[in-house]
């Protein structure tokens, strides 16, 4: 009985000492500074290359941080932006919403700061730009993503007339906050279909699989030196483009290589170890290109 009152006193004690409803430390984010959406390919980061910083979000891939063909956004004191990254040349601009004045007074900016420092953030996480109104938070809808706009750090609702922008795996949209505080959607688009990243480790496999295989199906087909390299050759761009984040151009590759048979003789793969092969290589077609 006198140990029950003895951690009863004590959780008591400890429940005082923790106000109920504290709010959790946010982060601060730096020039240099990145966060990525836990369990997703979505990640910001701080650029400051000309004048005031702004926070740019997109869906990661192994080797850049705007995947091809992918939406993403840009979130400063003077504009939002989404643009959209084409399978070759400069980003393409979709939307610009122009933000009001910013503060007079900004907001006092840390000189404490580790450069290229990536942090994990979840759900209800908050990451703030030192020195500046502008926030993120990781939200909810229909997906975990980022949604970044300028915040009154007094109140901690949007700034009225402001403009923010929100990325997910399956969406980006830009939004007008309204003398309110509540968003409107101006712009909204869907995101191209992206493989996950364990689905992209999986296929990588299968594809030197069939890759090795290749030989074998020639070989009881009959089939020509020249439409084995032909297709093997195929089967590597493939790889290639995946290994560097190129799913789309990955995927149209596929097509050429299919609609020829691998480039075997006619009837090939109509039953037996063809129609099997040709069934293990459109099940990774479906996998990597949805």
């Amino acid at each position: 009985m006198r140990f029950r009152r003895v951690a009863f006193l004590a959780g008591l004690l400890l429940a005082l000492a923790v106000p109920a409803g504290a709010a959790p430390p946010q982060l601060e984010l730096l020039p240099g500074h990145s966060f990525r959406v836990a369990g997703t390919r979505v990640g910001c980061w701080v650029t400051a290359p000309v004048g005031p910083p702004s926070v740019e979000c997109g869906l990661w891939g192994r080797t850049t941080r705007i995947i091809p063909g992918t939406l993403a956004t840009r979130t400063g004191e003077e504009a939002v932006e989404v643009y959209q990254r084409p399978l070759e040349g400069e980003l393409s601009l979709r939307v610009q919403l122009l933000q009001p004045s910013p503060p007079e007074t900004a907001p006092p900016a840390s000189s404490v700061g580790n450069p290229s420092r990536t942090t994990t953030l979840f759900e209800g996480d908050v990451a703030k730009l030192a020195g500046t109104d502008l926030s993120c938070a990781v939200i909810l809808r229909g997906d975990l993503g980022a949604r970044c706009g300028r915040v009154d750090p007094a109140t901690g609702a949007f700034v009225a007339s402001s403009a923010l922008v929100t990325v997910t795996e399956e969406s980006a949209l830009a939004a007008r906050v309204n003398s309110r505080g509540i968003p409107s959607t101006v712009f909204y688009q869907r995101q191209p279909f992206i493989p996950s990243v364990e689905t992209v480790d999986q296929e990588l496999r299968a594809l030197a699989r069939a890759e090795r295989r290749l030989a074998a199906i020639r070989r009881a087909y009959h089939g020509t030196r020249s439409g084995y390299l032909k297709a093997r050759a195929a089967f590597r761009a493939i790889q290639a483009d995946v290994r560097h984040d190129r799913y789309i151009a990955a995927c149209v590759k596929f097509a050429p290589l299919l609609y020829n048979s691998f480039y075997l003789p006619g009837g090939s793969l109509n039953d037996g170890a063809g129609h099997w092969y040709l069934h293990s290589v459109r099940r990774i077609q479906a996998a990597l290109c949805g």
